[in-house]
């Protein structure tokens, strides 16, 4: 992509001298300042007179009329009462700024402008030189017309603030344009009409046009022709169609008809036509729009967003606990191999390849392996579960030796609090962060298990979040962002909502909050919360009766392999077989198979072996195989399991580990003397527990007592 003149070089360039420079901020537009500091004394004064309303005279040295000048320039209401003054001719040229991105619109601009078609060429110079004289334009640059020669005129970022400000001041902001709510406030605000109606039968009025049946009513009595356009509008744009998106749809309608529309949409209380500008919030949209009041989209929704058994998507798909499990497997490899990073800070793409084998081989549609471990390895960098060496290795933290303990829903959650606020730049951005926020409150008004269409918690979220911009205050959140440098990508409010869509198949699936539903080409369509989902966003009090566990939902085979039948809520069980398992096909059944690398691998991870043998007698359906067990016990003494008594005695049968552990130099301090051929007395002023440990930090496997076969 072309690089902004304006923007000068990147971070780390060189500048002409040989220099690093910084980034230059990106300017929104003119400022007051700018402008105040082009004028000539005589200038500054007639500028100083208009705002004022009074002759100068001497009274206030440029200094003070500079200081008075910056302050009423910015200040809405006396914006409001200097644009009264200026007649028609040049409020429109000032109006027609005002649309205008940064309010700045190039000389090409303004001659062609429809408002301003009735003024000659010269008419228009002269209106712009008596808008110079009362500091409402200036001349500017600007790096999107500098290469053409062309002029610019722009107004000063504070004026155009300040008039958009009192207009939503007015017509009560955008909560006015896009609720019902706010429709009826203004409707009901002019002074002939408030006479009529007290604020309680105000309220007694949108409580009943606001309900879902009334709001569906209304719709279904449109004219046939627009009555398909709003169910267009509400299912695909989610209530929001701006006039340039309309025509490039393929419909029905021949032409843009706004001024009817609003007539009909406004008298049915479904709806507006209104000009709609949300630069200033950082929103890419200046344009005339049609409108669905979010309380009538949503009722529209609800009866169309909730599919029916008979619409079922014609796929299914979940990853249940696979991203914790691939954590664990990850820091495994850690563990057991001298992983090396780059300049950067990076794994090397060799290395990679051979972690990503290693990883469960089931990414579904939405995200590659690749992406998965990006996704793993970022978090294990943000949760430090992982650091860097002086040899420049990766090693596991003692936070990351601590993750394979850690209860299931501590992993999940501290999941979900890294994916809710993970600013990564496929999916991230000014507006998604907190758009997410919404999501996340509203899924806890959806039914568990219920499949929902894709596009019905982004609308949702994105109309509630469009709302609430006055309240939450973005436009000076957006304006501090731009002046300080980070000027954040515009989207619109459709890309708005199809971001959300992203983050939604590639997060909350990642994480198994959701599952998702595919139609037969393979699209996806739809999605629902999981039970895991709706723990970890509590709502435990919702579980349906299927949370009741079914005891012998697995059968254990001679050849060690492991059917898993599914209950509905598995995630638990499905997390404990990954630890010592290796998952090998997926579908309607789940097949894991025990081998003694597996096992190793979770003793050395802290699995107790206890748990190991438990996990298999208490959830099988038949007897575990008696091969089975043995070879498990095997495998884990082979693997050096040793046992720690609470009188700090080792037992130890492998004689090799026992013979490695007497002669290692780090638990000289700690060994006191051996007791026998498998037995050795530890001492010092330490628990078990601490002892344990610290072994297990030189690379031993130690249980407790308590937790042996």
């Amino acid at each position: 992509m072309k690089k902004d003149k304006s923007e000068g070089p990147a971070p780390g360039e060189r500048g002409k001298n040989g220099k690093s420079v910084k980034k230059r901020p990106r300017r929104k537009g003119v400022l007051v300042q700018d402008l105040l500091t082009k004028l000539r004394p005589r200038e500054l004064s007639d500028v100083y007179n208009f705002w004022s309303g009074e002759r100068v005279n001497g009274k206030a040295s440029e200094r003070e009329m500079r200081a008075h000048l910056v302050d009423w320039m910015a200040d809405p209401a006396r914006i409001e009462e200097r644009l009264a003054d200026l007649g028609r001719r040049l409020g429109s040229v000032v109006e027609s700024l005002v649309r205008a991105p940064r309010y700045q619109r190039s000389w090409q601009e303004l001659v062609n402008a429809r408002a301003l078609s009735t003024m000659s060429t010269y008419d228009l110079e002269a209106c712009i030189s008596a808008l110079g004289r009362r500091g409402f334009v200036m001349e500017a640059d600007d790096a999107r017309f500098e290469s053409y020669g062309e002029r610019v005129v722009g107004m000063p970022v504070e004026l155009g603030d300040g008039i958009l400000r009192r207009r939503r001041e007015r017509s009560r902001g955008i909560f006015g344009l896009l609720t019902l709510r706010g429709h009826l406030d203004q409707s009901y605000a002019e002074p002939s009409r408030a006479r009529r109606i007290t604020s309680q039968r105000l309220r007694e009025l949108y409580k009943m046009y606001s309900q879902e049946t009334a709001s569906v009513a209304r719709i279904e009595r449109l004219p046939e022709g627009i009555r398909g356009l709003v169910e267009k509008v509400i299912l695909e744009f989610g209530g929001i169609l701006p006039r340039q998106l309309f025509e490039r749809l393929d419909t029905d309608l021949p032409h843009w008809n706004g001024r009817r529309w609003q007539l009909i949409l406004e008298q049915s209380l479904v709806g507006t036509v209104q000009d709609m500008d949300l630069s200033s919030y950082g929103i890419n949209l200046q344009d005339e729009t049609l409108i669905i009041f979010n309380e009538v989209a949503l009722a529209w929704l609800r009866r169309r967003a909730v599919p029916s058994d008979p619409d079922r998507p014609h796929e299914e798909l979940s990853l249940g606990i696979d991203l914790a499990s691939n954590i664990s497997r990850f820091l495994s490899y850690i563990t057991e191999h001298d992983v090396r990073y780059t300049v950067r800070g990076e794994v090397f793409k060799t290395t990679e390849k051979k972690i990503i084998q290693h990883l469960i081989p089931n990414p579904g549609r939405e995200l590659s392996r690749e992406d998965v471990f990006s996704f793993v390895f970022r978090f294990a960098r943000h949760a430090e579960l992982i650091d860097r060496t002086g040899k420049r290795t990766f090693t596991v933290t003692a936070a990351g030796r601590g993750w394979n303990t850690s209860p299931l829903a501590d992993k999940q959650r501290a999941l979900f609090e890294f994916a809710l606020d993970d600013q990564d730049a496929p999916i991230g951005g000014f507006h998604q962060l907190r758009m997410r926020q919404i999501v996340m409150r509203l899924m806890k008004r959806i039914e568990k298990g219920v499949w929902y269409d894709l596009m019905y918690l982004p609308f949702l979220s994105r109309n509630t979040y469009l709302s609430s911009l006055d309240d939450m205050q973005i436009e000076e959140l957006f304006a501090e962002h731009s002046h300080n440098g980070s000027f954040p990508a515009m989207e619109d409010p459709q890309r708005l909502a199809w971001n959300l869509v992203r983050w939604i198949r590639q997060r909350l699936y990642l994480l198994g909050l959701v599952d998702l539903g595919y139609d037969k080409d393979a699209r996806p369509v739809a999605m629902r919360l999981t039970p895991g989902g709706a723990r970890l966003i509590g709502l435990e009090g919702g579980e349906a009766p299927t949370s009741e566990r079914v005891v012998g939902s697995i059968v254990v085979t001679p050849d060690f392999e492991v059917v898993l039948f599914p209950t509905g809520d598995d995630l638990e069980l499905v997390h404990d077989l990954d630890r010592f398992c290796v998952r090998e096909k997926l579908g309607s059944l789940m097949h894991f198979r025990v081998s003694c690398e597996s096992v190793q691998r979770a003793l050395k991870e802290g699995m107790p072996l206890s748990q190991v043998l438990t996990t298999l007698e208490n959830n099988s359906r038949t007897p575990v195989p008696q091969n089975v067990l043995f070879s498990i016990r095997d495998w884990a003494v082979r693997a050096g399991l040793m046992v720690l008594s609470a009188e700090l005695v080792l037992q130890c049968e492998e004689a090799d580990t026992l013979k490695r552990l007497l002669s290692d130099p780090g638990t000289r301090n700690v060994v006191s003397r051996k007791l026998d051929a498998h037995r050795v007395q530890l001492v010092g002023k330490i628990t078990p527990l601490r002892m344990q440990t610290l072994l297990r930090e030189l690379g031993y496997v130690v249980e407790l007592k308590g937790d042996e076969a």
